[in-house]
């Protein structure tokens, strides 16, 4: 049987109230919460990384230690440098490691996406934070409204990722990002289709 860990990527800064962004709350729950109830039944572990604010998520899931790993930034690493800090603490023998960015919250089927079994980007249809008017150009006329329209023919990173430990350890940095200096060239990157739930502090603030 394949052997799963996981990874939260939480080690973005925190806000003018002093709350880091995995304690922000979506649904009367803190996204972190979220991020492991989706997670724990799926994986052997789960690995925090976490910046500024990681004394005040553990303090939060001081009663939720089983299986929870922190990996520390000491300064900000970015997405692909954290993640590589992370591989110190993933089993040895470990074969996929399922990533998620904690303020991306999806109700994401992990069974299905454990099925691919290769490296895979789990994308979704954007939802605008905003009303959309459709207008007749002749007379300036609006002919549709729709608040908050979902766009179909667009599918955007929902912030879930499964990869093979061992191309890992080929391809990350020290510092750096995945979104601009990994994904862009990494081949055979499969994509998962997600038509479910995705919330996000990137459109929420």
């Amino acid at each position: 049987m394949l052997k799963y860990n996981a990874v939260i990527l939480a080690g973005g800064p925190m806000k003018g109230n002093g709350v880091p962004v995995a304690l922000r709350v979506i649904n009367e729950k803190p996204v972190v919460d979220w991020q492991i109830d989706l997670l724990k039944e799926h994986v052997d572990k789960i690995v925090i990384a976490c910046g500024g604010g990681c004394e005040k998520i553990k303090e939060h899931l001081k009663d939720n230690i089983e299986n929870i790993h922190y990996s520390i930034e000491e300064k900000p690493l970015g997405t692909a440098g954290a993640l590589r800090q992370t591989l110190k603490l993933i089993d040895k023998d470990c074969e996929f490691v399922i990533v998620c960015n904690v303020d991306d919250v999806t109700n994401i089927d992990l069974f299905a996406l454990k099925n691919i079994k290769d490296n895979v980007i789990c994308v979704a249809n954007p939802r605008l934070p905003f009303g959309v008017a459709f207008l007749d150009e002749t007379n300036y006329e609006i002919k549709e409204f729709k608040e908050k329209p979902i766009i179909q023919n667009i599918w955007a990173s929902c912030g879930v990722y499964m990869f093979k430990v061992k191309d890992l350890k080929k391809i990350l940095p020290i510092e750096g990002s995945l979104e601009k200096g990994i994904f862009p060239f990494m081949k055979n990157l499969k994509v998962f289709k997600h038509r479910g739930v995705w919330k996000t502090f990137k459109l929420l603030i």
